[in-house]
């Protein structure tokens, strides 16, 4: 077996039998791997504080024929204590974990994927900066919506503007034949501002434009990812806007 080590956020982990754990790592050098943690739950010596969900850990692997690795050593790095301390962060840090979780090939290297969920988790982890999350992580896996422009012809004018997760994004007027979801420029602005990488200072708009550009967002996720997140759910449940 090739023994590695790598740096890697906890994306999500599942009890198995009396005291195992099998993990999903993303990790900075590999991707995403799964990990077989044996005794995880019952050795205070080994992982003890260190084997929680969006922790950035130093892991110690072991490759396997299978997809799944070994894990021998786990060393905490950053526990992001900040978001700890809140129920909304905690609860926007697990839906962009999920969301990693799903979106990622598995053992598809991306430093810049790391990079982008790191950001998140040591930042402010509000709702704007959620939408500028998972911008970036649809980008990423080339799933980018259009939102500056029309998706069929290209066009930039005004008019009736409507958004449509099946073709890509935004639709003008005249492509768009009644398909899609009508959207508010205002809400298209927010989230083209987000995907170009605008500061939050300057992504100022009132609670029904960040509402309805929530909502587009969403919904591309969905009709992408063939589901909704879980998480989301529960960010629904306790009363987030995400």
């Amino acid at each position: 077996m090739e023994r590695f080590c790598c740096t890697a956020i906890l994306l999500s982990r599942v009890d198995f039998g009396e005291s195992d754990r099998i993990l999903t790592l993303l990790t900075e050098e590999k991707g995403k791997l799964s990990a077989f943690a044996r005794g995880a739950r019952k050795s205070r010596r080994r992982f003890a504080g260190v084997l929680e969900p969006f922790s950035l850990i130093q892991v110690s692997l072991r490759s396997s024929r299978g997809a799944l690795h070994q894990l021998d050593e786990a060393a905490l790095i950053d526990g992001f204590d900040g978001l700890r301390r809140d129920l909304g962060a905690m609860a926007r840090a697990a839906y962009a974990c999920e969301l990693t979780r799903e979106i990622c090939r598995e053992s598809a290297a991306s430093a810049e994927f790391f990079s982008l969920l790191r950001a998140f988790l040591g930042g402010r982890a509000d709702s704007v900066e959620l939408m500028r999350f998972e911008l970036g992580a649809l980008s990423l896996s080339g799933l980018r919506p259009s939102l500056d422009c029309c998706v069929v012809c290209g066009a930039s004018g005004g008019g009736e503007v409507r958004f449509d997760p099946e073709h890509g994004g935004r639709l003008c007027e005249r492509c768009a034949r009644s398909r899609g979801t009508r959207i508010a420029g205002e809400s298209l602005g927010v989230l083209a501002a987000l995907q170009m990488g605008a500061p939050e200072e300057e992504v100022v708009a009132p609670a029904w434009v960040r509402a309805e550009a929530r909502a587009a967002l969403t919904g591309f996720v969905v009709h992408h990812m063939g589901h909704q997140l879980k998480s989301y759910d529960f960010m629904r449940q306790i009363g987030l806007d995400a």
